[in-house]
Formats: structure tokens, C-alpha cells, sequence
């Protein structure tokens, strides 16, 4: 063992007698400790520049590594069918750079006339500078040059010897010119959504280019092995509305051809789903291109449809039909006396076109007395009526994919003048927008319920999820199924018999009901009695409603300025056109009457109306159209009022749908006085002699209806009106 250690035992070369000493050892030791630590230092130093280099490595490290841009293009819009509304497109744009021009005013002159701008206006531009006053590489002469062809694109290059150029710049693009323009709105030419869809949507429509990073080889190509980071392009959804583009044709060419026809201002017209609220063509007359957006003012960009709000007419009478029948006031044959034409419960003489006596419900409906509807509100009272108004939709927003709706104007009850009972059962005091109108309607047609108008159906994103889905709220039922069915057949009575006949269509039985209100005056000071809004609303068909129409067209010059005349026409014509594309079974029309009289005006000789008409304006009224009940109820002024101020001050008690003849002797069976009595003992009295009971308020009777003493023979409703028993005490003893 002591042999192998002297083996291994460390021997000096031969003739050097080498012995390291503490010293040696000791700086052998320094000299590796400081070769670690310098080390150390270098480490910490590579990694110091290595996770926050200097602005000069970075710039270095920059320019080796190259970006390229991923577009996408904004979102495309499609119909429901699928067929494109909005897209993009590249459009030429001509810039210059003035370092190559040789000769400035040749040049700028062939330009002029190339583009149709002024000479000096191109010289300005190969004159403009930045703001260090340095000579730019590229000036733009004309963006957008959209009828600019390949051909003469090469010429100008040729001519100006490279100095012009010509880049392609995307555009929005919309293929059907001004169809459906108000409902999508715009994007400008700096890429901005204005108006319409285009800005409701925005945040799916915009899109976000994506950016890719790599490092680059000598001729600053990238590599594919390089990359160095990638954000993937973000937005451009696509948006799918309910809209019906070829509907949308026929409304928008028919509302066209009849402004034309009467002389109009303009003209509206929704045609929309009634179970569903899906909108399948919405127009504003007259309109714009979007593609050439500031060719036109900012008024007609408006969308009129959802912002401007009018005066509904007759139309408004469903409102208070639906609530009489839902209430059991009435039914269609209930009896009501019109008072032959003329009647004055508010201090303000009301008149209908029609002298019209002692008439069923129904026919009251089929010609729109204004009598009868009065007092059909007046047996409501106001708070109800304001309660039913409200139900269908009126005085609020109805759909969240209207940015901007008016709520349209109606005030609570508590705000109502005297003569608002009055006016409102007509469709006056109330302003309402066209989607308001075709959702109330919608709720007699679908046998009830209230559904919410909507056009976008959904939102898909670039790899094919669906980033918005319309979500329907829930159906609320504010009509039985049997006043809703009721309702359509008032209204089916209307368009066979009344005021409606102009919108009729053979192929399939629709209902609706019309409407005629005078506008404000321009400068807000009243209304003007020469301007008017025609409004007829409708559905069909009868056996099935599938769709709910609104017309309206403002202003129209003839003499024969009535709903059904003006705007019965262009239902007719979208409703059967939709229905037929639709595929919807026909329901014909079976009356023989309606049928024969159908004939008569297809068959009728048009007539040159020379009454009040704009310009050389002529419309075309047949006979059968002449008697249309739909008359403008007069405006009360300050002199027309009752000059007995208590006919305005008290209430409108003792108004009945007929006069009720009271018992002669003790022998008739006659309607107990109930006046004074509780809830419990005026039911319980009335029950005794099986008659209904429709009770208003709380506390004790004030008020009923059959009056105390009136013969029994076919009364089986009494309204009863409850308050305090000190306003019975103070009548008693007045009495």
C-alpha cells in the first residue's frame, strides 16, 4: 500500500526543482476566485442586456425583424335569404409624387381634365409640404375615383412618367344602391359607422387587422422559421337581419310610385312578422345612397321610420275596441246610438262623416265613428284607457335594435285636459311611430300577445361562431284569444265593408283599420288644415295571420285625402306580394260582394282630381272611393267650446251607447238605484237579477250605468263607479 501512494506521490520534472509554497498557493487562489467573479460579472451582464437592452441594440434588433399586416375586411351584412347588403369593395385613388414631376403645369392640366377638378387645385397639391416644410413623397389628387377604368388609370401613369400613382383604397359598398339605406346607415370614408345598423353594430361589424412579426433574411423577406409573434385579426362579423330584400323592393317601389300618384311629401312602410316581430322590409321615402352619402343633406339621412312620430288617426281606435270587448262593455252587435252625426259631450261638437243613428258595434267599426268610440272610452274612464294605451306599446321604445326610437309622445292621465277623453279614443293628443303601430296591430293578429319588433336575426364571427343571437323576451298575453279573434273580424269588416275596401286583396281576406290626422304647423303653432298624415294598418290573412302592415304617407295634395284611399293601395300590394313569396296559402276572399266591387275597380276608368294639387301633380279617384268615412275630426278652438263652463268642469256622467227607455208603471221590470250601495251588497243585488257587474274604483256607487229606473230587456252588463260616500251625500242634497 505504501508502495502504490509513492507512486502516485507528485514528482517535479526532471532538472526543475519546482515546491509550491503558501504563497504561490495563495495567489493561485485569488487569481480563480477573480476569474469567477469576472465571469459571474459577464453573466449578469448578458442577461442585464438581454431583458432590458438599450435603445440602440433594440433599434438594431428592430431591423432585422420585419411586420406584415393581416387584414380583414369590415363584417358583410346579408338579408335573410342570404343575399348581400353591405360589403367591401376597392375603389382607385390618384396620388402624385411631386419629386418626379417634370412638368408641373402640363401635367396639371391633363389631370384636370382627367378627374374634373380645377388646374390650380392640382398644382396645390404637388405643391403641399409636411409640417417641416420638407417636399412629401406622395400627395393625394382625387380619392375614390369610382368610375375610373384600368385603361385610364395606365394613361395617367404613362403621361406623368411614374410620378402619378394609383392605390386602390377599401370602401363600404352597398350593391342595392338606396334600398334599405335609412335601416343601414353608412360608413364614411375615413372608415367610421354613421347611422343605421352600421353604427348600432359597430362593435361586431369593425374589424381589427391582425399582425404577424419575423425576422427577415438580407432582402428583408421573412422567414418562415423566424416568427416572432402573431396576433390573429379580430372583429369583421358577419350580420344577418330578418330583412327580406325583395319585399323590401316592392314596398319601397310601391310607396314610390303612390307618392307620386297623390302628390306626397313623403312615405313610410313596415311589414313585419306577428308572432315573431322579425321586420321583413322597413322603408323611408325618399331616400339616399349610401355610397355616395354626402351627396346628400342630413335630413334625408334620417331614418323617419323610427325618429319621426305622428298623429295615428283612426287607426288608434283599436285600442280602445280591444279594451271595451276585453272588458265585456260590448260585443259586435251591442247597440250604439251615433247621434245622427253630431254630438257634443266636452263642451267641443264632434262630428262623423256618416249620419249614423242607432248602429251595431260593428258597423259603428266598419265606418269609424268617432261617436261611438268616445263613448266607448267614456265607459272605460281615463285611468283604464291609459292602463289599455300603454298595454299595447304606445308612449315607450319598442326594440332594442332601434338606436334612437322615439317613445312617441302620451301624457298619464293626471295630465289630461278636458277634452283629452275626447281625443284620444280618435287617435288625437298621441303621437306614435310606425313600429308602435305595427306592434299593436301585431297583438290583435297573433290572438293576443305582445311580441317586440327586431331586424338583426344574428352575429357570426370569422371562424363561424355566433357571437349574437336575438333572444325574443317572453310573450305576454294582454288579450284573450277570443277578443284578439274578435278583433280580426271588426277589422276584416273594415277592409270588406269600410273604410279599409282599397286594401282588399282577392288572393287573400286581410283586415285593418285606417286613419286621416292633420299635421302640426311648421313654425309648432297648432295644426296646419292643409297637411295631412294617411295611415292604414292592417294584416293577413284572416284565416292565418302571418304578416302585420303599416302604410303611411305624409302630405298628399289630392282632394281625397283620406287612410284608406291613399295608403290602402300599397298594402295591397306589398301584403300580396310578400304573402305570395313567402309561400303562404291563399285564403280568397268569399264575400260575393266584396268580390263584385273588386271588379269595379279594376275595372274603373281613372279620374283627373284638379282640386288642390302641387306642381302638376294629378291623382286618380274612382267612384268607389269617394265616400270614405275616415274624416278628420275638427280641431277645438276657443270659440267652438261650450260657452257653459260647467260642461267642461264636471263630469261626463249619464253618457250611454243608447239612450235607455225607462219603466212607464210598476208592471216592468226596471234597474234598481245602486247609488250609496258597497261593492258587496251593488253585487249582490245584481246577481239577483243576473247582471253583470263592471266595476270602476273603490268605496260606494256614484255612478251607474244603466241609470236607476231604466226598463231590463236585454241588459246584462251594469258599470258601476266606485268613490266617496260624502260626493253621493253633497248630489243628494243638492237635489
Amino acid at each position: 500500500m505504501q508502495n502504490a501512494r509513492n507512486k502516485w506521490k507528485y514528482k517535479p520534472a526532471k532538472g526543475i526543482d519546482y515546491k509550491p509554497t503558501e504563497e504561490h498557493r495563495s495567489r493561485i487562489w485569488w487569481v480563480q476566485l477573480a476569474f469567477l467573479v469576472a465571469c459571474g460579472l459577464l453573466f449578469l451582464r448578458l442577461g442585464f442586456i438581454h431583458l432590458n437592452p438599450s435603445a440602440k441594440l433594440s433599434e438594431e434588433e428592430q431591423r432585422h425583424i420585419g411586420r406584415m399586416h393581416i387584414p380583414i375586411g369590415r363584417g358583410e351584412i346579408f338579408d335573410r335569404n342570404g343575399l348581400v347588403l353591405a360589403t367591401n369593395t376597392n375603389i382607385p385613388s390618384v396620388y402624385v409624387d411631386p419629386r418626379k414631376v417634370e412638368d408641373p403645369l402640363s401635367l396639371a392640366n391633363y389631370v384636370s381634365l382627367q378627374l374634373d377638378i380645377p388646374e390650380d387645385t392640382v398644382l396645390a397639391r404637388f405643391a403641399r409640404t409636411d409640417a417641416a416644410g420638407r417636399v412629401r413623397k406622395s400627395n393625394p389628387i382625387k380619392r375614390w375615383v369610382v368610375d375610373m377604368t384600368e385603361d385610364d388609370a395606365e394613361a395617367l401613369r404613362a403621361f406623368s412618367n411614374g410620378a402619378i400613382m394609383i392605390q386602390n383604397e377599401p370602401v363600404r359598398h352597398y350593391p342595392h344602391q338606396d334600398s334599405a339605406a335609412h335601416l343601414l346607415g353608412f360608413v364614411n370614408r375615413a372608415g367610421e359607422a354613421s347611422e343605421g345598423l352600421e353604427l348600432a353594430f359597430d362593435d361586431h361589424l369593425r374589424s381589427k387587422y391582425g399582425v404577424l412579426l419575423a425576422r427577415t433574411d438580407e432582402r428583408r423577406q421573412l422567414l418562415p422559421s423566424g416568427l416572432v409573434s402573431y396576433e390573429e385579426p379580430e372583429g369583421g362579423e358577419m350580420v344577418q337581419l330578418t330583412l327580406d330584400i325583395n319585399i323590401q323592393h316592392t314596398l319601397e317601389n310601391a310607396l314610390d310610385n303612390r307618392m307620386e300618384e297623390v302628390g306626397a311629401v313623403a312615405g313610410l312602410g313596415i311589414i313585419m312578422e306577428v308572432h315573431t316581430g322579425a321586420i321583413l322590409a322597413l322603408a323611408s321615402r325618399p331616400a339616399f345612397n349610401p355610397n355616395r352619402y354626402d351627396e346628400y343633406p342630413a335630413e334625408l339621412r334620417k331614418n323617419r321610420a323610427l325618429l319621426d312620430v305622428f298623429e295615428p288617426g283612426s287607426t288608434f281606435k283599436i285600442v280602445t275596441a280591444a279594451a271595451a270587448l276585453e272588458h265585456g262593455l260590448v260585443t259586435p252587435e251591442t247597440k250604439i246610438d251615433c247621434e245622427n252625426g253630431s254630438f257634443n259631450p266636452y263642451g267641443h261638437r264632434i262630428r262623423d262623416f256618416y249620419r249614423l243613428g242607432v248602429v251595431s258595434f260593428r258597423e259603428a267599426f266598419e265606418q269609424s265613428s268617432n261617436i261611438a268610440f268616445i263613448k266607448l272610452a267614456a265607459l272605460l274612464g281615463p285611468e283604464r284607457l291609459e292602463e289599455w294605451i300603454r298595454s299595447f306599446g304606445f308612449g315607450a321604445r319598442t326594440s332594442s335594435d332601434f338606436q334612437f326610437e322615439s317613445p312617441g309622445i302620451f301624457r298619464p292621465h293626471t295630465q289630461w285636459s278636458r277634452l283629452s277623453m275626447g281625443s284620444l279614443p280618435m287617435g288625437q293628443e298621441v303621437a306614435v311611430t310606425m313600429p308602435q303601430l305595427a306592434k299593436a296591430m301585431a297583438v290583435i293578429a297573433n290572438g293576443g300577445y305582445v311580441v317586440q319588433p327586431y331586424f338583426v336575426e344574428h352575429a357570426i364571427s370569422q371562424r363561424g361562431e355566433i357571437t349574437y343571437q336575438y333572444q325574443a323576451p317572453p310573450r305576454k298575453r294582454i288579450l284573450s284569444a277570443q277578443t284578439a279573434q274578435t278583433m280580426q273580424y271588426l277589422c276584416h269588416k273594415a277592409v270588406l265593408n269600410g273604410t279599409g275596401r282599397a286594401a282588399s286583396i282577392p288572393e287573400y281576406r286581410s283586415g285593418g283599420k285606417t286613419g286621416t290626422a292633420q299635421m302640426a304647423r311648421k313654425d309648432g303653432r297648432g295644426y296646419d288644415p292643409d297637411r295631412f298624415t294617411t295611415v292604414f294598418a292592417g294584416f293577413a290573412p284572416m284565416s292565418n295571420p302571418r304578416l302585420v302592415g303599416v302604410i303611411v304617407i305624409q302630405e298628399p295634395s289630392i282632394r281625397q285625402r283620406y287612410g284608406g284611399f291613399v295608403c290602402g293601395p300599397v298594402f295591397k300590394e306589398v301584403m300580396r306580394d310578400a304573402l305570395i313569396r313567402l309561400n303562404v296559402p291563399e285564403d280568397p276572399v268569399i264575400d260575393p260582394m266584396a268580390v263584385e266591387e273588386e271588379k269595379t275597380l279594376m275595372a274603373a276608368k281613372p279620374q283627373d282630381d284638379p282640386v288642390e294639387q302641387k306642381s302638376n301633380t294629378s291623382a286618380h279617384v274612382s267612384n268607389a272611393d269617394a265616400l270614405d268615412a275616415d274624416t278628420v275630426a275638427p280641431r277645438p278652438d276657443p270659440e267652438d267650446l261650450d260657452e257653459n263652463l260647467e260642461a267642461l268642469l264636471t263630469p261626463l256622467d249619464g253618457l250611454e251607447l243608447v239612450a235607455r227607455r225607462m219603466a212607464d208603471d210598476d208592471t216592468e221590470r226596471a234597474m234598481p238605484n245602486l247609488i250609496g250601495l258597497t261593492r258587496r251588497q251593488a253585487r249582490e243585488k245584481l246577481q239577483q237579477l243576473q247582471i253583470s257587474m263592471d266595476a270602476q274604483g273603490a268605496g260606494w256607487v256614484i255612478y251607474q250605468d244603466p241609470p236607476p229606473g231604466a226598463v231590463l230587456d236585454n241588459i246584462s252588463l251594469c258599470a258601476l263607479r266606485f268613490g266617496d260616500r260624502m260626493a253621493v251625500l253633497d248630489d243628494a242634497d243638492e237635489g
